[in-house]
């Protein structure tokens, strides 16, 4: 099945697309979403947390491919962007949410052509966005987003997401699939036991769970600075630590060294809250500790850009088959290469 039958059949109304870093091939995935509604007769909507379908990048100045859409499509896209843009369009609703580009608007298009998309960038605006959009028409909304902005990803905006990665993400291309592979194991993680995530729903805040029920909260101002107050709370009853909000490497090593770390389970919001260094999160993995997530974020594919901008390449079928081993039940597309 294809990946946008994949969509249709399952009635994923919000999906986000997430660039492990810039010109790993996101707006690309963008393109080939919407020419693919297009052609199984999917009306969609469209929307980015940041600036998309400009023809330079502003930060790397390099060259971006433009975002082409069709007629009936609905986008979410700033004023100034919309002033830029070749396609067609009817407004629909001002939003009144504002941005460096100017106001959100909603439009329909009526005649097809490139248009630059900015939208929100707050969790809360992006989820009303994507509601008005729906409300509009559209079937499903993709949310072209980015890694420093991976928060869209979170079960509670969207209902899935597609990763694309690629060569930029460097020249060994043992570092683009560990790093591909790292993304889509924190977004994956285990939801926990639902006893445990109904006590966790209730307190809200950072969290120790003991083994009669009792629960810690500690009083820490954040995770950042409070790893070392939580790792001196964990004991021998400790079954759970729940953190709300962020974590990072400093977090993880303010735990390495407990004794304790093998019997507890160390619970997360969802995979967009990881901010770990690869070798500080495998390194507390080997010690055992054991991590699962409140919510699991459904990672539809991953999609390659095999061409990095500083003019190195790997061979498409290399990189295809060698991710499509360590990430085995993902589907796989290289979508510069033409995708399915």
């Amino acid at each position: 099945m294809r990946l946008i039958e994949t969509i249709k059949h399952n009635n994923y109304e919000t999906i986000s697309i997430i660039g492990l870093a810039k010109n790993a091939g996101k707006t690309v995935t963008l393109n080939y979403l919407i020419e693919e509604a297009f052609n199984f007769n999917l009306r969609i909507g469209i929307t980015s947390t940041g600036r998309d379908g400009e023809s330079t990048d502003l930060v790397t100045q390099t060259e971006k491919p433009p975002i082409f859409v069709t007629e009936g499509m609905y986008v979410a896209t700033a004023k100034k962007a919309l002033l830029l843009s070749k396609a067609k369009t009817e407004i629909l609703e001002t939003t009144g949410i504002t941005t460096a580009m100017g106001e959100v608007i909603i439009v329909r298009v009526r005649q097809g052509g490139y248009i630059q998309i900015a939208g929100p960038v707050s969790g809360t605006d992006m989820k009303y966005v994507a509601g008005r959009l729906k409300h509009y028409g559209a079937e499903t909304v993709f949310i072209d987003g980015a890694i420093d902005r991976k928060a869209v990803s979170s079960p509670v905006i969207t209902d899935a997401c597609i990763i694309a990665t690629g060569a930029v993400l460097s020249r060994d291309i043992k570092k683009v699939l560990e790093k591909t592979a790292h993304t889509v194991e924190c977004y994956t993680l285990k939801e926990v036991d639902a006893p445990v995530k109904e006590i966790f729903e209730k307190t809200d805040k950072t969290c120790i769970l003991k083994e009669d029920g009792s629960i810690i909260v500690p009083n820490i101002k954040t995770n950042i600075m409070g790893g070392k107050k939580i790792n001196t709370l964990i004991d021998e009853e400790t079954t759970h630590v729940f953190v709300k909000g962020a974590i990072t490497s400093s977090f993880l090593k303010d735990l390495k060294d407990n004794k304790y770390l093998r019997g507890i389970k160390l619970i997360i919001e969802d995979g967009t809250k990881i901010f770990t260094d690869i070798n500080v999160w495998n390194e507390l993995k080997r010690k055992g500790l054991k991590v699962e997530t409140m919510n699991r974020i459904n990672v539809l594919a991953v999609t390659l850009n095999p061409i990095s901008p500083a003019g190195y390449f790997f061979d498409s079928d290399t990189l295809k088959d060698r991710m499509e081993k360590i990430l085995p039940g993902i589907k796989i597309l290289d979508v510069v290469s033409g995708g399915e």
